[in-house]
Parts: structure tokens; C-alpha cells; sequence
């Protein structure tokens, strides 16, 4: 059995190509989400998809930017009906569920 040496920092940040800078947090949650949720409208759109999910994308869409200007949480429910309506029939491993399950996880679902 070997033995393995390590001579660096091991209490600070590994300096991963963000220069020690780690941006966690609610501003860069938030940002991620309303790209995301832009993204899964784009692609929505693309496929042609049903007025009802279209709609669905554009009311989570516009209670994440909303909710952002006011800074306060989206409101829970609208952004789980839409996510419902969204997803409704979506084929496992599509694009569009893996968009929509990035933004239920990143906003606590």
C-alpha cells in the first residue's frame, strides 16, 4: 500500500479556474435560473410545443424575472404547476425535462 503526500493549501479554495472566487449564492442562483428558464422557452418554442406548454414557460418565466426586480422568492405555486405543464409528457433524457429539473432543483424542488 502506497502512501500519498500532499503539500498544499487544504483549508482554501482549490483556485479552479475562478481565481479562489467562489459566487454561491441567491444573485447567481437566481441568474441561473432566469437563463434557464429562457433556454427551456427557446427550446419549447423550437419544437413547436402546444400552446399550453408555451404559456406555462412564459408565466414561469415571467414570475422568476418579476420575483427577481421585487427580491423576493417566485411564488411557489405557479412555478410548480408550470414546471407540471412543462414536463407533462416529455420524454426522459430530453433536453427540455433536464432544463426543467435544473430549475426545480436550483429554486428548492
Amino acid at each position: 500500500m502506497g502512501t500519498y503526500h500532499f503539500h498544499g493549501n487544504v483549508n482554501g479554495p482549490g483556485n479552479y479556474g475562478d481565481h479562489g472566487v467562489i459566487n454561491i449564492g441567491p444573485e447567481e442562483d437566481a441568474a441561473r435560473v432566469l437563463r434557464l428558464a429562457a433556454e427551456l422557452a427557446r427550446w419549447l418554442t423550437d419544437r413547436d410545443a402546444g400552446p399550453e406548454r408555451l404559456d406555462a414557460a412564459h408565466a414561469l418565466r415571467g414570475e422568476l424575472e418579476e420575483a427577481d426586480r421585487e427580491r423576493r422568492a417566485p411564488e411557489p405555486g405557479l412555478v410548480r404547476r408550470s414546471l407540471e405543464t412543462i414536463t407533462l409528457g416529455l420524454g426522459a433524457g430530453s433536453a427540455g425535462l433536464a432544463l426543467a429539473q435544473q430549475i426545480s432543483a436550483l429554486l428548492g424542488g
